[in-house]
């Protein structure tokens, strides 16, 4: 997985899944009491992604449900799925090409799951800046930062509707010390009950079980394999 696709899926995550339970800091006047979560989801989704801002830029397919999510993207003909199952703390990775899905828990993608499951910590800093409307929704506009002190983070805007529905993300993530910078706009979203077996793995895939940062270290191999591949005539 290249390295700009990897820290665009990672801002993804972070967006769309830490904000349950943290604490928000409000640009305008503080309000006493806490704020209500901005980013809790409050209905099931689909909608249409687009990774960046260029006339052929990657498109794919996002659906949300509760403490679900998968995401269909890839280019070059080589598609890839993402499924993120935060109930049950794990993920998978779907190859088709390669015939595979990479299974792991959900260390492998640097979020901080202290926050996301009420403990709270996490590092991460919500401060919102105002109303926007961005593809089509209303939203409200709030500046995400987050560092894991491990090298990897997550710094930039986030468009997020009244129900919890992402429309925009636009910033800068580190994983494991690279940095990225990524912005991902979802459109045409349409709101109403998603098959629950969508956030299960593709089946006909073999599935490869491993811990976090084996899990992240084969993906890096894999995408060394495929660049190699591309190279030889």
């Amino acid at each position: 997985m290249p390295i700009h696709r990897r820290a665009a899926i990672a801002s993804l995550f972070l967006s769309v899944l830490a904000g349950p339970r943290m604490a928000a800091r409000a640009a305008a006047p503080a309000t006493a009491g806490p704020q209500a979560d901005i980013f809790a989801l409050k209905v099931d989704y689909t909608a249409s992604s687009i990774l960046g801002t260029a006339e052929d830029a990657p498109r794919g397919r996002l659906w949300r449900s509760g403490r679900s999510l998968r995401h269909d993207g890839g280019a070059g003909g080589r598609g890839q799925t993402l499924i993120v199952r935060l109930d049950r703390n794990i993920g998978w990775l779907a190859l088709p090409d390669l015939g595979m899905a990479i299974e792991s828990d959900l260390s492998a993608l640097d979020l901080p799951l202290q926050a996301l499951d009420g403990n709270g910590g996490g590092g991460v800093i919500q401060i919102r800046e105002g109303r926007e409307r961005v593809n089509g929704l209303e939203t409200t506009r709030v500046w995400v930062e987050r560092s894991a002190g491990s090298g990897s983070g997550f710094s930039g805007r986030v468009w997020v509707s009244d129900q919890g529905v992402i429309a925009r993300v636009d910033g800068e993530g580190e994983t494991r010390g690279r940095r990225g910078r990524t912005r991902i706009d979802f459109r045409d979203v349409r709101i109403g009950p998603v098959d629950a077996g969508l956030f299960e793995p593709p089946a006909g895939l073999r599935i490869v079980k491993l811990r976090g940062a084996d899990a992240a270290a084969m993906i890096e191999s894999l995408e060394a394999m495929r660049r190699l591949g591309r190279r030889t005539p």
